[in-house]
């Protein structure tokens, strides 16, 4: 069990090791430099006075001793400069960590707006990932937020109006029949959806090493898609062709996750398709087809293209296409089926097959992508 209490302040440990590792170091060199200085000092002494012959006992001791008294006062001065500058220079170099630490303390205590300083070296690939890590909390942070208030606000509608009916019911205002039921089993139809669109939200969010990878056939699972949305395509007026360029091969990857992702995508195809931006030179009987476009050119990865028209979007909520309960049309309460969930269930699925998702739009004309690696094991390019 991790001890969630901070620690005590205490002695400055870290700074006492570097301090002493530095006296250490300089008592070495200095020790090494004594004895070696001395050998060598009565080695030539002795050579010098066999060579002129003169007695080495007294001259040789007060040599010596001048010699030694020199050598410690030059140890003394030099630990005691080396004691300083290492204070110094340790003091400079643990400031930055102080600092650091400072702000771990209040990322730990909530404020996920503290940053580390901006450094140099070693120390600033630290601070920068450990800003980096701090900015990526508090965007989970806003992000969570947020989701709790859409969430409120997705499950206050129906809970609303659920109630409002009940009481008018007991009050007698509406009278129990087809209609007021009706609109009830509707209401609780889109609690139903939320809850379960949460659900697969949820279980998209798995982690990668629980997936079971096989080989699929991407386009097997495209036209099953596509037959399972038959009938609301027909009473749409909205069909899908599927073209394919290149050699279709297996891709590696696991077929529950493939099928919700085709499904979503389909399912934004037949809702938001929209004939009316069909340029006019190009109406005709199929103008307002959907399109499915495989495109296996690549060595290293399948990319599926979900087209169709549709009405634009501002560049401004392009970006936020993929974000929980992000809708384009703010003035809308929402329904089951438009609670701006699709698209973040989408996103995170194929995440975890290790591929990438983004949009386009050009001229009316709306494309949504989806790219799979051919191995199922690395993110595509």
């Amino acid at each position: 069990m991790i001890d969630s209490r901070p620690p005590r302040k205490t002695f400055p440990i870290l700074l006492l090791q570097l301090v002493v590792a530095n006296i250490l170091v300089a008592m070495a060199v200095t020790g090494t430099l004594y004895v070696l200085f001395t050998r060598l000092m009565d080695a030539y002494f002795e050579r010098l006075m066999h060579e002129f012959d003169i007695s080495p006992t007294k001259l040789n001791s007060m040599f010596t001793s001048d010699v030694e008294q020199s050598l410690w006062w030059g140890i003394v001065v030099a630990l005691a400069l080396g004691i300083l500058l290492s204070w110094l220079l340790t003091r400079t170099l643990l400031r930055p960590i102080s600092k650091m630490v400072r702000a771990t303390e209040k990322i730990a205590d909530g404020d996920l707006s503290a940053r580390a300083p901006d450094l140099k070296g070693e120390l600033g690939t630290l601070s920068w990932h450990m800003n980096h890590m701090a900015a990526a909390l508090e965007s989970q942070e806003q992000g969570r937020q947020q989701l709790l208030r859409d969430l409120s606000h997705e499950l206050r509608t129906p809970l609303t109006n659920v109630r409002g009916y009940i009481e008018g019911m007991e009050d007698g205002v509406f009278q129990p029949g087809p209609e007021v039921f009706g609109v009830l089993n509707a209401e609780v139809k889109r609690l139903s959806g939320l809850i379960d669109d949460l659900s697969e939200l949820s279980l998209s969010e798995e982690a990668p090493d629980r997936q079971k990878l096989e080989p699929v056939d991407l386009r097997a699972h495209v036209d099953a898609v596509i037959a399972a949305h038959r009938a609301r395509m027909i009473e749409a007026g909205f069909r899908i062709r599927v073209q394919e360029i290149g050699t279709p091969t297996k891709v590696m990857a696991e077929p529950g996750k493939l099928q919700q992702i085709f499904n979503n995508a389909v399912a934004n195809m037949v809702q938001y398709s929209d004939c009316r931006f069909v340029p006019a030179e190009q109406q005709g009987p199929a103008a307002c087809d959907g399109a499915v476009i495989l495109d296996w050119s690549s060595p290293r990865q399948v990319k599926v293209c979900f087209e169709n028209w549709a009405a634009p979007i501002p560049e401004q909520d392009m970006a936020h296409l993929f974000d929980r309960f992000y809708r384009v049309d703010k003035s809308r309460s929402g329904t089951a089926s438009n609670v701006g969930l699709g698209l973040a269930i989408m996103k995170r699925l194929v995440g975890a097959l290790g591929g990438r998702v983004w949009a386009s739009q050009t001229r009316g004309r709306f494309q949504l992508f989806v790219a799979l690696s051919r191995t199922g094991t690395s993110a595509p390019a």
